[in-house]
């Protein structure tokens, strides 16, 4: 069949369509041919760092520790200890959630005073607190958390009080450590 026998109506929709179809993928083709690219591109891992320093000053480059804790302090019953300060810095890439453990092996069989007879508190500016018996910070107790930009020091203080109703006299704690852990 000849297309000169065809309808000039069909004829000219056919047409139409055919043309319709060109500009539409040429229009396509225009459209999505163009390549960006994200470059370059580097990854690393983020660095969790928690440092620790003594007194108030809060230095600028605290160290992993240890930093001296409570020395020869004399608890009497119901009364609080007067405070320890100290600092804890983040020196990460990253906030850090914290959290502060003392571990029990420095208990066990022991005859001095009793953990569950001393309270331990630590009250940091960064709106962390602590607060129980000695042998309540078996760990992961939360203690708030440390930004690693602007404000990432915090300035803390740790105190120890006497259950009231401890009666033994010339006893002592055993040595023991009070560890801070800095986690994502």
């Amino acid at each position: 069949m000849s297309i000169r026998h065809i309808n000039p109506m069909v004829r000219a929709i056919a047409t139409m369509g055919a043309i319709a179809a060109l500009v539409g993928g040429v229009t396509f083709a225009a459209l999505t041919s163009n390549t960006v690219a994200l470059s370059p591109n580097t990854l690393s891992s983020a660095t969790a760092s928690l440092a620790i320093g003594p007194g108030t000053s809060c230095p600028e480059l605290a160290g992993n520790g240890p930093v001296q804790g409570f020395n020869n302090v004399k608890l009497v019953p119901g009364t609080t200890s007067a405070p320890l300060p100290f600092c804890l810095e983040n020196n990460g890439d990253i906030p850090l959630n914290l959290t502060v453990a003392i571990p029990q092996a420095a208990f066990n069989g022991d005859t001095g005073v009793p953990p569950s007879a001393v309270t331990l508190d630590i009250t940091c500016d960064n709106g962390g607190h602590s607060n129980g018996t000695l042998d309540q910070y078996t760990g992961g107790t939360p203690l708030g958390t440390l930004s690693n930009t602007g404000t990432n020091i915090a300035k803390c203080n740790a105190t120890a009080t006497l259950a009231s109703t401890y009666t033994e006299s010339g006893k002592t704690v055993p040595s023991f450590d009070i560890d801070f852990v800095g986690n994502q």
